[in-house]
């Protein structure tokens, strides 16, 4: 089946002067009886590595490593965003004019989302590998042209990470110390300036992780606590209580899930969807999550590092 993208569409994949070919709006025979999965993208960094025939992009890790084979004549560039689709399998290498990553820092992705026009938004959050302080979390809209904005009003020991569009057009995410544990903060974005703003009262518990922000169409926000363990617990955010809901405890093949997730998503039709693996297991992969009894059912192995929901 032929699937046409509209000028609007075309425009938002246009990227760094090139098409991403495939990253959404593509269907697959393989996953027909599955069409929650036909708008997923993933995304994940690792070095560009600049030969005469191609940008061939290094994707193992959420790590930069801006090293190469001494036996390879390359031109390394410090930084690579690709962009995959769960469908088709085909992927990008997003690069910019003005990098990323500094040399001597190590670019950690903490947070993907898709904005209600369909932008494409990622946090990165770099770390030094040298004596000289760690810069802030930054957020580069995935846009023609790439634009980057270094969020203020975090702590130095704080980053932001789980980003989430909102139906409504707002960029919201979760603040934490940079290792991931609390207190988290539930803050509202400025799109513009990149500051950041408490947006309500929710209080999140001490004892647990909180990542992984999704919106449903019917307007319910839903996130995952991390026990000590690595249990996890889906649960529901509600302005009107003071604290999260839970829902269930998330486990597949009715083995509790361990390793907390790397991303959670709703679809267009309303169910969730998480990407992640269980502790010591490899690879990624997107599974359907019951909002009820936490049951995860497993989709399609997929190795990025988070997921969002491409709109357009």
């Amino acid at each position: 089946m032929n699937s046409k993208l509209s000028r609007r569409q075309f425009g938002q994949l246009a990227i760094a002067g090139t098409v991403v070919s495939g990253l959404s709006y593509l269907t697959n025979k393989a996953l027909a009886q599955t069409p929650s999965l036909n708008n997923i993208v993933g995304i994940t960094s690792g070095s560009i590595i600049t030969t005469d025939k191609a940008v061939i992009p290094e994707v193992n890790t959420t790590e930069l490593d801006s090293t190469a084979p001494n036996n390879l004549s390359t031109d390394i560039k410090p930084v690579g965003l690709v962009l995959q689709s769960l469908t088709t399998g085909n992927s990008q290498v997003l690069a910019n004019s003005t990098p990323l990553a500094e040399p001597g820092e190590i670019l950690n992705i903490s947070g993907f989302t898709s904005l209600s026009d369909g932008t494409l938004v990622v946090a990165t959050t770099p770390v030094t590998i040298s004596r000289k302080l760690a810069t802030p979390t930054r957020i580069t809209f995935l846009g023609t042209p790439i634009k980057t904005l270094t969020v203020s009003g975090l702590k130095q020991n704080q980053q932001l990470g789980s980003l989430l569009g909102t139906n409504d057009g707002r960029l919201i995410g979760l603040v934490g110390k940079k290792n991931g544990t609390p207190p988290i903060l539930l803050v509202d974005i400025n799109l513009q300036t990149g500051e950041i703003s408490s947006i309500n009262k929710i209080k999140f518990p001490n004892d647990e992780r909180v990542s992984n922000l999704a919106e449903c169409p019917d307007g319910k926000l839903y996130t995952s606590l991390v026990g000590f363990d690595g249990d996890t617990t889906l649960v529901q955010l509600d302005s009107n209580q003071k604290k999260p809901i839970r829902l269930a405890q998330l486990k597949v093949d009715g083995k509790e899930w361990n390793n907390g997730l790397q991303s959670l998503v709703c679809s267009a039709t309303g169910q969730l969807l998480a990407l992640g693996a269980m502790r010591y297991e490899t690879p990624n992969a997107v599974y359907s999550v019951d909002k009820n009894s936490g049951n995860m059912t497993r989709l399609k192995d997929f190795e990025v590092t988070q997921i969002t929901v491409a709109r357009g």
